[in-house]
């Protein structure tokens, strides 16, 4: 095998998936097979929520691992190896704190498999919102959150104050927190330095790989941490200027196919390269017969 990588990571919204949130599914099994076939790792790395990962590959999950929720939950094989929790207290403050501040910033807070909004949302804007859940919920109060491990919040709000809201919460309280834009108009929070580049780090511990045996592709805050930490980083054509500083290279836009572009060219290239190495091998004893006869 000649793939420079043994593991592939790739964002959803804005990089994988077209606009229309779709995927050729005929070419991603083609692809993922050829890379099955080399013994390289496929890894979603999202914001999304495992439940709705799921949803999103139907049975190509059975064939994959994640990094959700920007790294505070992983699965390997279908079972969650590690997650990384906040605090309840935490969480009932955060929420509590950018509200005040912000205004009506929709919050989405999600556990492990439900994500949960107030229900003085409304119903239109949840409805929206809970297609990135993949199973919601309502409550009434924040404090009547069941009483599990809470993985993220996102709020409905210019990622431009993502910087803000991390500094302002954690000058305050003991637990700190990590916050970024996910999209235009979403940030996420998670706990201190729980991102995805930290997410894939520890999957691909567990998988005997590092940063150096990964190539990735995204187009957000949220993937700079990732990009960062990949050895072969693609930021897509249409992501955010500042992501673009911080990849190697640039893969076309998602709505050109690009992370499918970039990785065909990748195995195309090893299979003309496997095809010479054995037309060489073929022709070695002659080429010896001809040198010491």
């Amino acid at each position: 095998m000649t793939l420079p990588f043994k593991a592939v990571a790739v964002d959803m919204d804005g990089t994988f998936l077209d606009d229309r949130k779709q995927f050729n599914h005929e070419q991603f099994d083609q692809i993922l097979t050829e890379l099955e076939k080399r013994n390289v790792h496929f890894i979603v790395a999202s914001g999304r929520p495992y439940t709705r990962l799921k949803q999103d590959f139907g049975d190509f999950a059975e064939r994959m691992d994640f990094v959700s929720l920007n790294g505070s939950m992983l699965v390997v094989n279908g079972e969650t190896v590690t997650s990384y929790p906040l605090k309840r207290e935490t969480a009932l403050s955060l929420l509590k704190e950018v509200s005040d501040k912000y205004g009506k910033v929709a919050p989405m807070v999600f556990e492990t498999d439900v994500a949960y909004f107030h229900r003085a949302i409304p119903k239109t804007e949840r409805d929206f919102l809970a297609y990135f859940a993949g199973q919601s919920a309502v409550v009434d109060h924040w404090e009547d959150l069941p009483k599990k491990d809470i993985l993220q919040i996102t709020f409905s709000l210019d990622n431009s104050k993502a910087p803000e809201i991390e500094k302002e919460f954690n000058a305050k309280h003991e637990q700190k927190i990590s916050a970024f834009g996910s999209a235009n108009t979403a940030i996420d929070t998670n706990v201190y330095g729980i991102n995805k580049g930290a997410g894939l780090k520890h999957l691909l511990a567990k998988l005997n790989l590092t940063g150096d045996d990964l190539i990735a592709f995204g187009d957000s805050d949220n993937d700079i941490a990732m990009l960062d930490f990949a050895k072969y980083s693609y930021a897509m054509a249409n992501g955010m200027p500042i992501v673009k500083e911080h990849a190697k290279y640039i893969a076309p836009a998602n709505t050109e196919n690009g992370v499918f572009r970039v990785l065909q060219k990748y195995l195309d290239a090893d299979k003309y390269i496997t095809k010479k190495g054995n037309e060489l091998k073929r022709s070695l004893p002659f080429l010896m017969n001809k040198l010491f006869s």
